[in-house]
């Protein structure tokens, strides 16, 4: 396999893939970037670069212009970074759309069949309706005369093929791109995020229920940490929450909490009153809450501690996407797997069913898991609050047994997590 870069990064005689974004258009598609326009594609560790090295693989990075000549096949990354408005050009004030920004050369080359594009967001579970991806992509590759045979899009929304296909249907399109449903994230360097690793087996340091982390303040998470708040459930737990002067993203107003419970979760009068007052409650006399870190600006994506979990006895992971046409699994659920940490998650419906797809056990009959068949963000949610709530209510002593009754799984998920390669061979077949 070849991989072409514009700017790819040069020690001796070779070629490697860029890193950073030293110079604003060191990463593929980027060239006439404007200025003081943040870069939209760019690092998205692991790369698809470092998960061939990873897995041995035989490759070449090359200088596009070395590719072209080269008279081979080859590959051009655009790797995403950040929301699709900005790599799609949709975002007010942006001028680019999803090709602008790639050589007159490239687009040539694969016109002629030579490069094969690969738009690279395997990081992320973008809704692609929502944002209306796969519009843009074709609307793209149309105005570029780029044959859909030389394009292909990795979506970290692990159903972004069965959501291809249906927006296929619905436009009456014949011919499509090829869609892949890939998180990198599985496969990153946990072992080098955090070398060591407490299996407190005995559970003789949990003194805490669960541990709960929130870093960028997104609706579904504001109302459910109200929500248990209001049930008295983040005491004695291991959680975090920015303040409005803290959060690293905007922060979500009064009138935004209480719009999201009747309009998308639409729960009772009750439980929105109750979540409301718990809120409050929040803002006025606990806010930050701070676990680890007082600082919120650093993306903690690369790092994790090992006494999170050696204090708690279950994770509840709070997904980036909760109410959107996606599932999506990342690191916050891969880094309790690499802890043997029992987990609740906050996220799509059908989460826990693609884990025991991939090979992943869950935690049933310990863990009332019914909320993950729930289509419905309101139920799923107070389902999610509901089994919380229970285990809570056991004695420390109760969940050290319960615990215990866990570990044969915990062994097995942490085995699958370090070892397994089915999903990353089969993309490597599949490209």
């Amino acid at each position: 396999m070849i991989f072409a870069f514009d700017f790819p990064h040069k020690i001796h005689d070779e070629f490697s893939r860029p890193y950073y974004n030293s110079k604003r258009i060191k990463f593929n598609g980027l060239i006439g970037l404007p200025k003081n326009t943040y870069p939209y594609y760019g690092p998205a560790p692991p790369s698809l670069i470092d998960l061939l090295i990873k897995s041995k693989k035989d490759f070449k990075v090359l200088s596009t212009d070395k590719a072209i000549v080269s008279v081979q096949p080859f590959y051009y990354l655009l790797e995403t970074q950040g929301p699709p408005e900005g790599w799609l050009g949709t975002k007010d004030g942006y001028e680019n759309t999803l090709l602008s920004g790639v050589s007159s050369e490239i687009i040539e080359a694969t016109k002629d069949g030579q490069c094969t594009i690969i738009l690279w967001s395997a990081n992320e579970g973008y809704d692609p309706f929502q944002y209306k991806i796969f519009d843009c992509i074709y609307e793209d590759l149309e105005k570029y005369g780029i044959p859909l045979e030389n394009f292909i899009f990795i979506s970290g929304n692990l159903i972004i093929d069965t959501l291809h296909m249906a927006w296929g249907s619905i436009n009456n399109k014949g011919n499509l791109i090829k869609c892949i449903p890939f998180n990198n994230e599985r496969y990153d360097k946990y072992e080098k995020m955090q070398p060591s690793v407490i299996f407190d087996e005995d559970s003789k340091d949990r003194d805490k229920y669960f541990l709960l982390l929130n870093r960028a303040p997104r609706i579904h998470r504001m109302a459910f940490i109200s929500w248990l708040h209001s049930k008295d459930l983040l005491k004695d737990t291991l959680t975090s929450y920015p303040s409005e002067k803290l959060a690293p993203y905007k922060f979500s107003k009064n009138i935004h909490l209480s719009q999201y419970f009747s309009n998308m979760l639409f729960v009772d009068r009750k439980t929105k009153s109750d979540a409301l007052l718990g809120w409050k409650d929040l803002e006025n006399n606990h806010l930050p809450l701070i676990v680890d870190v007082e600082e919120w600006d650093t993306n903690h994506y690369g790092t994790s501690v090992d006494w999170l979990y050696s204090r708690t006895f279950f994770s509840v992971v709070t997904e980036s996407v909760f109410d959107d046409v996606s599932l999506f699994l990342d690191e916050k659920i891969w880094k309790p797997i690499y802890n043997y940490h029992p987990f609740i998650i906050l996220g799509c419906p059908n989460s826990l069913k693609k884990l025991r797809e991939m090979g992943f056990k869950t935690f049933k009959p310990f863990i009332n898991e019914s909320y993950d068949i729930e289509v419905n963000p309101g139920k799923r949610m107070g389902m999610v609050v509901d089994e919380v709530e229970r285990l809570c209510s056991m004695s420390f002593d109760e969940l050290k047994k319960w615990y215990k009754k866990l570990i044969p799984v915990l062994e097995h998920n942490r085995k699958i997590l370090l070892g397994d390669r089915k999903e990353l061979l089969n993309l490597f077949k599949v490209l």
